[in-house]
C-alpha cells in the first residue's frame, strides 16, 4: 500500500512539474487520394532525439484539443504526442442544426464509412511523420518512426482496434503494421460473434482500459466492455485495467477531473499507460515491474496475459 501511494504521489508531482511542450504546432495535412484535409496538433517535449511518439484518436465530437489530459501526461514522460481530428466525426457531429437532424448526423459519424476514414487518417499521419522533416516550429526529425504507438477513446478506440487487427465481417482490411503498440480506452466489440475470432489476430502489445460504469445502464456494462479482453490472444503482451465506478467520460481526457474518483483514475491511467509505452515503445524492461504488479485497490481490476 505504501509503495502504491508513493507511486501515485510521484505521478502527481510529475504532472504538477510537467514542463510545457517545446513546440506545439497545429497543421492541416491533406490526403489528396481521399480528398480529406486532416487537422493535427503536434506536441514535442522540451528535449530528446529519436523520440517515441503517440498518435491520439479522440472520441466522437472531439477536435485537436481532445485527450489533452493524456497528452500532457505523456509529454511529461518524454513522448511526442500527435492528436488527430477526424473530419465528419469531429465537432461537426454536434453542430448547431435542428434537433431533428441530430440522430442522423450521429449515425453518419459512427458509420462504417467514417470508421474506415478514421483508420486512413491515422495512416496519413504515419506517412507524413515518416517523410516530413518539420512542421512549422516542430522538428519532426526528432521523432523515431519505428517507435510509434496509437491510442484512442470510444470511437477513437474503435479506430485503434481496426489498426491493430480487429476483424470486421471476417476481414482485417484496415490493419496498419507500422505502430508498435496500442491503447484503447472505452473500446467495445462492434458486431456479434466470437470475441476470439474478432480480436484474436491482434498480435502486438495492447492495453485495454475501461470502467464498471463505462456506458449506459442497460445490460451488463462490464460484460460488454470486456469482450475485447476475452478475445485478445494470451501472448504475454496484453493488459486490462478496469476501474471501479469509473464512467465513460473519465477516459476521454478532454479536461482535468473534478472529483476524487476522477482524479485517482486520471493519475492511474497516466501511470499505467506511461509504463506500457515505456515497455513497448522504448524497450524499457524496468516498466515490467509496474505492469506486473500495479498496486491498484480492490475495487479495480488488472489482468495480464
Amino acid at each position: 500500500m505504501l509503495f502504491r501511494l508513493r507511486l501515485l504521489c510521484l505521478t502527481a508531482l510529475c504532472l504538477l512539474a510537467a514542463p510545457a511542450a517545446a513546440a506545439v504546432c497545429d497543421a492541416l495535412w491533406v490526403d489528396r487520394a481521399r480528398g480529406r484535409a486532416i487537422p493535427v496538433r503536434i506536441q514535442l517535449p522540451e528535449s530528446g532525439a529519436r523520440l517515441a511518439a503517440i498518435i491520439w484518436s479522440p472520441g466522437l465530437g472531439a477536435t485537436t484539443s481532445g485527450g489533452g489530459v493524456w497528452a500532457r501526461g505523456w509529454l511529461a514522460a518524454g513522448f511526442a504526442v500527435i492528436t488527430v481530428q477526424h473530419p465528419g466525426s469531429d465537432n461537426i457531429a454536434y453542430a448547431r442544426e435542428p434537433a431533428a437532424t441530430r440522430p442522423a448526423r450521429l449515425r453518419r459519424a459512427t458509420s462504417g464509412l467514417h470508421m474506415a476514414e478514421r483508420a486512413g487518417d491515422v495512416g496519413l499521419v504515419l506517412d507524413e511523420l515518416a517523410r516530413r522533416p518539420r512542421e512549422g516550429a516542430c522538428d519532426l526529425a526528432r521523432i523515431d518512426p519505428d517507435r510509434i504507438g496509437v491510442a484512442g477513446h470510444s470511437l477513437g478506440a474503435w479506430t485503434v482496434q481496426a489498426l491493430a487487427g480487429q476483424r470486421f465481417g471476417g476481414e482485417r482490411g484496415q490493419i496498419d503494421r507500422r505502430p508498435r503498440a496500442f491503447i484503447g480506452l472505452s473500446g467495445s466489440q462492434l458486431e456479434p460473434g466470437d470475441p476470439a475470432a474478432i480480436f484474436g489476430g491482434i498480435g502486438r502489445p495492447y492495453l485495454m482500459i475501461s470502467g464498471t460504469l463505462d456506458g449506459a445502464g442497460d445490460g451488463d456494462i462490464v460484460a460488454r466492455r470486456t469482450m475485447i479482453w476475452r478475445g485478445l490472444p494470451a501472448d504475454g503482451r496484453k493488459y486490462m485495467a478496469l476501474f471501479g465506478d469509473a464512467t465513460h467520460m473519465m477516459f476521454a481526457g478532454n479536461r482535468p477531473a473534478t472529483t476524487a474518483l476522477g482524479r485517482r483514475v486520471e493519475a492511474e491511467v497516466i501511470r499505467l499507460s506511461t509504463a506500457f509505452w515505456r515497455r513497448w515503445l522504448l524497450d524499457d524492461a524496468a516498466a515490467d515491474a509496474v505492469l506486473a504488479h500495479p498496486g491498484l485497490p480492490a475495487a479495480d481490476r488488472w489482468e495480464h496475459k
